[in-house]
């Protein structure tokens, strides 16, 4: 039988600006076809299809939360930046270069007792593979990071109508965004430009807990909205050397609240989730390591 190169996932890594992305679980990418529709005077059936002139490659990626994804210097997530990053996906065969990717959507999600998980979406003006550029032994990356795996979620808060560990046992936290980017494109070319976030955009904060006599002592009844900020402690779990600062905050600016849901299962706690909502900026989420 012939021989056939195979690509496991052991001879993956995967690349942001030159930066090894470690603890990615899985990479995604496709290229949908963007087009206009295409009917005769009179018709009443689509005749013909026309590519449009932007066609963006959508790319994903999970990923364990580790202390090197974030760096270790307090910073802010910059959703909004218009900066364009160049993403790589290197394995056994080739490498694949996806150029001027732009940040759609992110995401980070905590739960007592399991590893926390984040979220990259991006959208990507051209992708290129070339063989030559291949990984090779050299290139794999075997050292150890530190993950971050609760046992205990440390929560508070500067809102009135928020929640804190203090008096709740917080079972999961979820941070998403999404951010949508209209593409500008020049007559007679094809391809964006630029991808500008289209603004104002909300982003969300989900949190479950075991009900604990929240209705007694959490006031819903404010006419003006509240907003006001929450924080995060996790502690890291080591698995290489222990860090010298190894507390991961997450800083989540002028949240309010939308819902509250009361849940009774059989054979399970009653749980409530709240859902709270954020303005998206470049200083909406904040992190940093102590």
């Amino acid at each position: 039988m012939p021989s056939v190169t195979r690509v496991h996932s052991h001879e993956s890594q995967v690349y942001i600006d030159n930066t090894l992305i470690r603890g990615v679980e899985s990479f995604r990418y496709q290229n949908p076809k963007n087009v206009q529709e295409i009917r005769k005077l009179g018709s009443y059936k689509t005749e013909d299809h026309v590519l449009i002139a932007d066609q963006p490659i959508e790319v994903s990626m999970r990923f364990i939360v580790n202390n090197h994804v974030l760096g270790k210097t307090g910073n802010y997530l910059k959703f909004l930046s218009s900066d364009e990053s160049t993403i790589q996906l290197k394995d056994s065969t080739a490498r694949t270069t996806f150029s001027k990717a732009n940040l759609t959507n992110f995401s980070l999600d905590f739960s007592i007792g399991d590893l926390a998980i984040g979220n990259y979406g991006y959208e990507c003006d051209s992708l290129s593979v070339s063989e030559g550029n291949s990984l090779v032994d050299l290139d794999l990356d075997s050292s150890k990071f530190n993950v971050f795996r609760p046992q205990d979620i440390t929560l508070t808060t500067t809102l009135t109508e928020g929640i804190n560990s203090t008096d709740y046992p917080i079972q999961s936290a979820s941070i998403s965004v999404g951010i949508q980017r209209a593409p500008t494109t020049r007559v007679g070319e094809r391809g964006a430009k630029r991808r500008s976030p289209v603004l104002p955009a909300q982003g969300s904060l989900e949190m479950s807990i075991i009900k604990n006599k929240v209705e007694d002592t959490l006031d819903l009844s404010a006419l003006v909205t509240d907003k006001g900020n929450f924080t995060f402690l996790i502690p890291e779990t080591v698995l290489g050397s222990a860090s010298a600062n190894p507390n991961l905050n997450l800083v989540v600016h002028d949240c309010f609240l939308q819902s509250v849901n009361h849940s009774h299962d059989l054979d399970g706690n009653a749980t409530l989730d709240f859902s709270y909502s954020f303005p998206i900026s470049n200083d909406a989420v904040e992190y940093y390591f102590s």
